[in-house]
């Protein structure tokens, strides 16, 4: 089950088939801030999450969606 806005980013990205850091290229994101995110330490801005949302070709009220 998915609890947090780093879990939901995480289970996209990786159905999506992307790397983190191929996550990090296509939103202009570094690296250690998407980890950050993925991993519920951070939180991110709505221009980031608007940015993630764009990359997993998602909705952006889908991100913020909890399963």
């Amino acid at each position: 089950m998915i609890n947090t806005f780093g879990e939901k980013i995480k289970h996209l990205r990786v159905k999506k088939g992307f790397s983190l850091r191929e996550l990090s290229q296509k939103t202009g994101i570094a690296f250690s801030t998407l980890s950050l995110i993925e991993n519920g330490k951070s939180s991110p801005r709505p221009k980031t999450a608007k940015a993630i949302a764009d990359a997993l070709e998602v909705d952006f009220d889908e991100i913020f969606k909890i399963v």
